[in-house]
């Protein structure tokens, strides 16, 4: 258990777009709600500056003469604002669609700032003070680390660009110290956000996995198991799928011979040889004791689940055991349902217990299919 909550090791600098992938593809819905406030916050602070502006820059910068262009500015926000604050505040709405939004938004401040830098002409005033706002816009938002790099690099140069053709070359000069200095301070905060939210992440899914897992086995544990199959089954009702219940024999003398460390080894080792014949596209999981489950997400025909049901039946006879006195074996029962049935979950669990139990009163280290009508058996 302790290792569990071993610090998270470092994210390598390498690394960190790739992961910054991940992250997105793993938290979805969190990252599209984080993202659609911040949209809702951000305009709400922008709108907020724009008036300050114009109050501020008539009062004490009216020999700038260009008090109009904050005038636009609020003109063209107030609608910027209600499109915003209408379609985002309350309304979920696509991860792409957010994202590209939060590129939008980012390059409308964006460029708000280069006007307002190099106006008016005449003027040789540096744009000092408006890069290190455009570079800490950039990590408000979460894209991938290389997309945000990239809008940062771009950020930078567009600063630099516009001095050079707008104003003097000292100016230039020291908006181009200002960009270069604020384009690396963002790259190093950029890191951190982007670490601690992977490594957040990692975190989540460690305690995620931790309360999903049988701790003995390593497969799911009951609950688990149950929701997912819940959720398939529900989701996906157009397509077959099926239900075995694996059980141990006689699991009771294995303790009773060997005791319960050796039980312990004969269940893990069980579990493995359920986990590899269910293969990644089912689910396997251990319901408690000696008994196991398989939710088979799709079949073609019963040839496919007897395959499955023979290999752990071949597979468990072959678990050494200290010497001869027990030997294992398993008992399988399989509710197979066709594309045009349907059953709630627990009926299908019921089902395929009826199933075992009747190869369980017939002869064990067997398998059975559930019938309608009657129980038949291999």
């Amino acid at each position: 258990m302790e290792k569990e909550f071993e610090r998270t090791k470092r994210v390598k600098f390498r690394e960190i777009d790739a992961l910054s992938k991940k992250y997105l593809s793993d938290n979805e819905d969190e990252v599209r709600t984080s993202n659609q406030r911040m949209i809702v916050t951000v305009t709400s602070i922008y709108f907020l500056v724009i008036i300050i502006y114009n109050i501020i820059v008539p009062i004490f910068f009216s020999d700038w003469g260009v008090a109009y262009i904050y005038q636009i500015a609020l003109v063209v926000h107030l609608a910027v604002a209600t499109f915003v604050f209408l379609r985002y505040r309350k309304t979920p709405r696509s991860l792409k669609e957010v994202q590209a939004v939060c590129v939008a938004l980012q390059l409308y401040v964006m460029t708000f700032l280069g006007i307002v830098s190099v106006l008016p002409l005449e003027m040789d005033q540096p744009a000092v003070y408006f890069a290190p706002m455009v570079m800490g816009f950039i990590v408000i938002f979460m894209y991938t680390f290389k997309t945000a790099l990239i809008l940062c690099l771009f950020e930078s140069v567009a600063i630099i660009v516009i001095s050079f053709v707008f104003k003097s070359m000292e100016v230039c000069n020291v908006n181009m110290f200002c960009a270069l200095l604020t384009f690396f301070v963002a790259l190093y905060v950029m890191y951190v956000v982007y670490s601690n939210k992977i490594n957040e992440s990692r975190h989540r899914k460690k305690l995620r996995k931790m309360g999903q897992t049988d701790k003995l086995t390593g497969i799911y544990n009951r609950a688990a198991t149950e929701m997912m199959s819940h959720e398939y089954m529900h989701t996906n009702s157009d397509k077959s799928f099926g239900l075995m219940i694996i059980d141990i024999d006689e699991f009771k003398s294995v303790n009773d011979t060997y005791g319960h460390q050796t039980g312990d080894m004969v269940i893990a080792s069980v579990a493995k040889i359920i986990e590899t014949a269910a293969g990644p596209d089912n689910i396997a999981g251990r319901m408690g004791g000696d008994e196991f489950m398989i939710f088979m997400k799709g079949w073609k025909t019963q040839d496919d689940m007897k395959k499955i049901a023979a290999e752990i039946l071949r597979n468990a006879q072959k678990i050494e055991m200290p010497d001869d006195r027990v030997s294992i074996s398993c008992s399988i029962g399989v509710c197979a349902l066709k594309d045009d049935e349907w059953m709630e979950y627990d009926e299908l669990f019921s089902c395929a217990d009826k199933a075992l139990y009747y190869i369980k009163e017939h002869g064990k280290n067997c398998y059975a299919f559930y019938a309608k009508d009657a129980t038949g058996s291999n």
